[in-house]
């Protein structure tokens, strides 16, 4: 008898777990709206509003080389992580005489979005709150490549202070041609003011203010391993988060996407890097992108909601790869 018992108890738990995957995978769709971005990822950053479901702004991702920290306190400048570009510090302040690329390391951001891990953030000593310094060190910018890989080429700047919410800046090409000198005022409605070098300086490409946006879809730098194993840099496709909303984000690989609920939000454990969605919401394969559909991500913490997000499509309704669609549900 208890032999029977225990092959019909196997039965039973063989018939409850196959029963599991099978709703897994036949989980109803709920009728919610397919959101598509209509702005290539290859030539544009787009800045969206999960709360407003809504674009606030984009702009061509080239359309800018720095952006210069604006809130009250901040100091930090970053490069266009969309261009792919680096800098390197030649730590030497004679600027006229440096005239080719004398920095010993070129490299990028950090893509987790940590500004004491910017390239750059050795320009100023804040450890004095008495006695700002100034390093006035020349930098060489390399201002990366374009979609067909022409290069954008090299730049040499100083940053010569931060005084009255402005930042003063030397810049030229490396033969002290178009030499420049510019200011770039702080704007406290947004993360960072974005400055072109081109036509001796301007910044016409912004931001959304940093309350209207939440999520960037952008290209951007990081490093992944490459075929044998060894850590390389890329240029990837993929979505940052806006800093200044300290928004939490999980992934979710187990669960169908229409069966997370409200009571599981505790469960995750959550990251606020700027790149905690990133790109892998897809990989490629076969000469061709493929969306992870079981990828969901749980964002908490915007504008005081929660939300669940999966990607559907990198592509439009034409085929054209860059192009995101996903489905948003606030809970």
């Amino acid at each position: 008898m208890r032999k029977y018992l225990y092959i019909i108890f196997l039965i039973l738990t063989s018939i409850g777990f196959a029963s599991c995957f099978e709703d897994d995978e036949q989980v109803t769709p709920l009728p919610i709206e397919e959101i598509k971005i209509p702005y290539s990822m290859y030539e544009y950053q787009t800045y969206y509003s999960l709360s407003n479901q809504a674009i606030g702004s984009y702009h061509h991702f080239a359309d800018w080389d720095l952006g210069f920290e604006s809130s009250k306190d901040g100091y930090h400048i970053i490069l266009n992580y969309a261009r792919f570009m680096y800098a390197g510090n030649t730590y030497s302040t004679d600027f006229y005489s440096i005239q080719a690329n004398i920095a010993n390391k070129m490299l990028y951001d950090n893509s987790s979005g940590n500004l004491d891990s910017t390239v750059l953030v050795d320009w100023i000593d804040i450890s004095n709150p008495n006695d700002t310094v100034y390093s006035n060190n020349v930098y060489i910018i390399d201002r990366g490549k374009d979609e067909e890989g022409k290069d954008f080429g090299l730049k040499k700047i100083t940053f010569e202070k931060l005084e009255r919410d402005t930042f003063y800046i030397h810049f030229a090409n490396l033969d002290n041609s178009e030499e420049y000198y510019y200011r770039v005022a702080k704007d406290t409605t947004k993360n960072f003011v974005l400055f072109s070098f081109e036509d001796g300086g301007k910044v016409s490409a912004q931001e959304p203010d940093k309350e209207v946006w939440d999520i960037c879809f952008t290209k951007y730098s990081t490093i992944i391993p490459d075929d044998f194993g060894i850590p390389t840099d890329y240029l990837v496709r993929g979505v940052y988060l806006n800093p200044y909303k300290n928004i939490e984000v999980a992934l979710d690989t187990i669960n169908h996407f229409y069966r997370i609920t409200p009571e599981m939000i505790s469960d995750y454990k959550y990251t606020t890097n700027q790149d905690a969605i990133g790109y892998e919401w897809k990989i490629f394969e076969n000469n061709n992108y493929r969306v992870l559909d079981k990828h969901s991500y749980i964002l908490k913490n915007v504008n005081g909601s929660n939300y669940k997000l999966r990607f559907t499509n990198f592509f439009n309704d034409e085929g054209v790869r860059g192009y995101p669609s996903f489905e948003l549900i606030e809970f």
